[in-house]
């Protein structure tokens, strides 16, 4: 009898143990997961920019204007009620020529920015040196770690692509040029805790409106600047 009762007492304690090592397993996915499924930052052509985001069906977000660092934050929260919004969407406004995005995923205690150095376009137009060779552009991150970057240039408008492992920086060069191609797409792979650089560089005649570092007869201005970091 007293065996039985031992015996007994060894499979309760198996049967607990295994239970509670399965919602620690349980709880490390959760943990794990996160609360971000993707993004989708857009300059469309008349300049405003927007971000599209979607959630996980656990998490909620509110939306904060950090007014120390003026960037625009997410925080994600995770929920016991399925979101019925999971797709969210903002209009996003520069401030001075700056546009700072930051994801803050409260469950995974993980932090993701994205910072965009670009013109002001209600200023823009209104300087005499509006030369815009991009017409519009859109950044989206993918669940296995990869940016897409799809971008529509104007008429006439020859682009290459170059690596600068001196900065490691992704340069995307504009000028005008006899091209008919007009839209494009490029794939980055973005390891997490690394930082990704993709530079628009417009090539523009030199004169007394044009801005940037002189090359001969050349001016060379880095915008929009895009920078991706978590």
């Amino acid at each position: 009898m007293e065996n039985l009762k031992l015996l007994s007492l060894f499979f309760l304690s198996v049967v607990v143990l295994s239970a509670c090592s399965s919602d620690e397993n349980l709880l490390t996915e959760t943990e794990q997961k996160n609360s971000l499924k993707s993004y989708k930052v857009k300059r469309d052509a008349s300049g405003v920019y927007f971000l599209d985001y979607e959630l996980e069906n656990d998490v909620i977000s509110q939306s904060i204007k950090n007014l120390e660092t003026n960037v625009n934050e997410f925080h994600l929260y995770p929920s016991e009620f399925e979101n019925n919004q999971r797709r969210q969407s903002e209009e996003l406004f520069i401030d001075g020529n700056l546009l700072s995005i930051g994801f803050i995923d409260l469950r995974r205690d993980r932090k993701s920015n994205i910072t965009i150095e670009d013109d002001n376009i209600t200023l823009a137009k209104n300087s005499a040196k509006n030369e815009e060779m991009l017409s519009e552009y859109s950044v989206f991150s993918n669940k296995d770690g990869t940016i897409n970057l799809d971008f529509t240039v104007k008429n006439k408008i020859s682009v290459e692509f170059v690596y600068n492992e001196t900065e490691n920086i992704y340069e995307i060069h504009l000028e005008k040029g006899k091209s008919n191609e007009a839209d494009f797409s490029r794939s980055f792979t973005k390891n997490e805790g690394e930082v990704l650089r993709i530079d628009f560089i417009t090539h523009t005649n030199t004169d007394a409106s044009a801005k940037g570092e002189a090359v001969g007869s050349f001016a060379k201005e880095r915008k929009p600047r895009i920078v991706i970091t978590d």
